[in-house]
């Protein structure tokens, strides 16, 4: 089975399709500008950022799950993944007030009522979530040990690893009691793996 952000955008409705459009405009308009995404991805925002984000979509319950993405940013992976899906409740952890007000900017313009944002440290915030959401904000252990405070006892995080994941990750993962498995590999060279980590003794 294919899983891929392209294929989530196939089956969604075409308001969702034109929610993903407007955030990308957003970003181009405003995140860019104020440095929260690289000027250098100004031209490939949907496929470097908003795909890429919706890969972790499959990977979700489809009863719908409490979300956290930490360290959010401009909203990557939180937002994309909420607009997929709307029966899930979002929480955007982001401790710098700068991408906050982008965050803020982007939850009012559009509509997304299922998302909030929260302005403190991921490691203060607490919130038990089902699944937490980490790209590009540590390495590994360190996403872990970040999103560990906040992930409810049989919770998960959905880590986008770069394209450096190695069995040393993996090792280091397991040494601190932490199950891993590879939920989709890379799909284009620029990317790594969606990696699902639980502590040992959740159901994996």
């Amino acid at each position: 089975m294919k899983h891929s952000g392209e294929s989530v955008i196939e089956g969604l409705s075409s308001a969702q399709r034109r929610l993903l459009e407007e955030f990308e405009a957003l970003l181009l308009a405003a995140a860019v500008p104020r440095g929260l995404v690289a000027t250098s991805d100004a031209a490939r925002l949907r496929d470097r950022h908003i795909v890429d984000s919706l890969r972790a979509v499959p990977f979700l319950a489809p009863g719908g799950s409490n979300l956290a993405d930490l360290g959010s940013g401009a909203g990557l992976p939180g937002i994309p993944v909420a607009i997929a899906r709307p029966d899930c409740p979002v929480t955007l952890i982001e401790a710098k007030a700068q991408r906050v007000a982008f965050l803020e900017l982007a939850i009012e313009e559009l509509g997304l009522a299922n998302v909030r944002v929260l302005h403190e440290r991921a490691e203060r915030a607490s919130l038990g979530v089902d699944v937490v959401l980490a790209r590009a904000i540590a390495p590994p252990l360190g996403s872990w040990e970040l999103a560990a405070p906040n992930l409810a006892p049989a919770g998960a995080l959905l880590y986008y690893a770069g394209r450096s994941w190695t069995s040393a990750d993996a090792g280091g993962l397991e040494a601190v009691g932490v199950h891993w498995e590879i939920c989709a590999p890379a799909s284009f060279q620029w990317q790594g793996p969606i990696v699902r980590m639980a502590r040992r003794t959740a159901s994996p």
